[in-house]
């Protein structure tokens, strides 16, 4: 099959009713995904590629940043970006709608572009288009095709095929469906000097370093349930050298590396990292952080001594207290011996002055009431609320494409748990919306909020490194959200 020449311009949307809270979660890091289809288009399709991340553009185009959009404000804000961008150019834009909060914003961008730019190919993929697609089709869509799946290999197919060169040949909307799985030995470096060059900002950026992809557990409440895959230790180390030089460059004052694996010790490379880590003394110039599964962690310990000599930051997995719930969330069979090995790890750190861990909660889960709240917050009390022990409470959101949404009948039945099915194309806070209405029968959204800024506010205040802006954005925003309810 002949290799045609072509362009892509990729766009990262921001997020429309977004709060200053939620920015510092959602606004610093890499859209590594898109870097990486970028370098395989251009290594392998001779594809001429360009990113515009609508994050950092509204910093500059003010009319793009509002809590509630301007339709013709921000419209006339993005065609100046795009002018900017040169987007006459460009034969196909590629619009990743990575997370379903980014819907709204998504779907006004894809209009604006096909209204002026008419003879562009527009592509959509993401999580959401993953799991929604039909949210993508309806009359006079602006959208040519949508991406299910990895889109790796849909990628190389469309732009090595000739449906993209000729218009024709798009007379409806195309789905495509990821059918296989590329071998990511075979993906080329992510292409970090693309976006770098265009946001050359320092020590703003969180980067990331997968060492696999997918995850081997079917958690109910994630959203990376496809097929696992590790990278071989030859790929890990030709691919860290390179991103090392990146983070030092960027990152000069605070270089850090993040292992953004489901579960970083269920890697089969993961000890050789460790040890790759330990032996080149590279605990020294930047700070690492992974995710690690509980039941993964050996009784003799001894991985979590190679985490400390990495000065390695673990976040635990733990997500409750309350064993009906760790088997509902699919996280063990045997809760009793899950909770005690949580009870082992924990005290390993709490004799450490150098290293710290993350305990991971998910708060909210369907089903959740007072009750099963305080036996979580109990269980943190007792056994974690420690200056060693960063506690990181998270609400449960129900996202479209993990378990739980296509098992809410279940929830409803079962619990009594109500929620608000197509949350993402309400017109506010998609954050907010897409937390259930009640998360029992008995238990609303706002009893469910109150408690959990109640309770969780002062076990925040008792981990050493939680700095005074960061506790006042997190207590401003729940209180004003618990106000609104």
């Amino acid at each position: 099959m002949s290799v045609i020449k072509s362009n892509l311009l990729f766009i990262i949307p921001g997020f429309f009713y977004i709060e200053e809270y939620q920015k510092l979660l959602y606004y610093n890091d890499i859209p590594l995904g898109t870097l990486q289809l970028s370098s395989l288009l251009r290594e392998k399709a001779d594809v001429k590629t360009d990113i515009i991340d609508m994050r950092i553009e509204e910093e500059k185009y003010k009319g793009l940043s509002v809590e509630k959009p301007k339709i013709d404000e921000f419209k006339r804000m993005f065609l100046k970006v795009l002018e900017s961008n040169e987007i006459q150019e460009y034969e196909n834009v590629g619009i990743n709608c990575y997370t379903s909060f980014q819907f709204l914003q998504t779907n006004l961008i894809a209009k604006i572009l096909k209204k002026e730019f008419p003879k562009i190919n527009l592509i959509v993929g993401g999580y959401h288009p993953t799991a929604m697609y039909k949210d993508f089709i309806y009359k006079n869509s602006p959208y040519d095709i949508i991406i299910r799946g990895e889109a790796d290999l849909l990628f190389l197919d469309l732009f090595n095929s000739r449906i993209l060169k000729h218009k024709d040949n798009i007379s409806k909307i195309k789905i495509l469906n990821a059918e296989e799985f590329i071998d990511v030995n075979t993906l080329p470096f992510p292409d970090y000097e693309l976006y770098l060059k265009k946001y050359p900002f320092k020590n703003r950026f969180k980067f990331d370093f997968y060492i696999s992809r997918g995850c081997p557990y079917q958690c109910a409440f994630c959203a990376t349930n496809y097929e696992f895959r590790s990278y071989n230790f030859e790929n890990f180390q030709k691919n860290f050298v390179k991103l090392s030089e990146i983070v030092e460059n960027i990152n000069n004052k605070n270089p850090k590396i993040a292992f953004a694996d489901q579960s970083f010790n269920r890697v089969l490379i993961s000890e050789k990292v460790l040890d790759y880590i330990i032996q080149n003394e590279l605990q020294d110039r930047f700070r690492f952080s992974c995710q690690s599964r509980v039941e993964t962690i050996p009784k003799n310990f001894e991985l979590i001594e190679k985490f400390r000599k990495c000065h390695m930051v673990v976040g635990y997995g733990f997500e409750t207290a309350n064993k009906m719930f760790l088997k509902e969330m699919h996280k063990t069979h045997n809760p009793s011996k899950y909770i005690d090995q949580m009870k082992k790890i924990l005290n390993q750190y709490k004799d450490d002055n150098e290293t710290y861990c993350r305990l991971n909660l998910l708060v909210g889960f369907p089903g959740e009431n007072q009750q099963t709240l305080e036996e979580t917050v109990n269980f943190v009390i007792t056994f974690a609320l420690h200056s060693n022990i960063q506690i990181s409470p998270t609400l449960f959101s129900n996202y479209p494409n993990v378990y739980v949404y296509s098992n809410m009948e279940y929830y409803e039945k079962k619990y009594g748990t109500e929620f608000i099915k197509r949350w993402w194309k309400i017109p506010s806070n998609p954050f907010k919306n897409a937390i259930p209405k009640k998360s029992s029968k008995k238990y609303s959204k706002k009893e469910l909020i109150g408690d959990y800024k109640s309770k969780y506010l002062s076990i925040l205040k008792v981990f050493k490194l939680n700095t005074f802006s960061e506790l006042v954005s997190w207590k401003r925003f729940f209180n004003k959200w618990y106000r609104e309810l």
